[in-house]
């Protein structure tokens, strides 16, 4: 069961790289909310795009919310 969510994540991963450039465009700094390759919306927040998640999709299943940015914070921890 966790490899089947690690390839899910994956995937909707992808999905997001693959359509980044037109999000960022209309929705830079906000969160989408991604599941099997479709976006359930755009919020200003995480947290309401993971209420949003938990409203439409239920606990069991898989989503992905991921902040629509240009480019990727780098964090370096020493």
């Amino acid at each position: 069961m966790v490899e089947g969510r690690k390839e899910s994540l994956a995937e909707e991963l992808s999905w997001y790289e693959a359509n980044k450039a037109d999000w960022v465009k209309s929705h830079q700094g906000e969160f989408v909310l991604i599941s099997h390759k479709n976006v359930a919306g755009f919020f200003p927040s995480f947290h309401s795009a993971y209420e949003a998640g938990l409203t439409n999709f239920c606990i069991n299943t898989d989503f992905l919310i991921k902040q629509v940015v240009e480019h990727e914070p780098v964090f370096v921890i020493y």
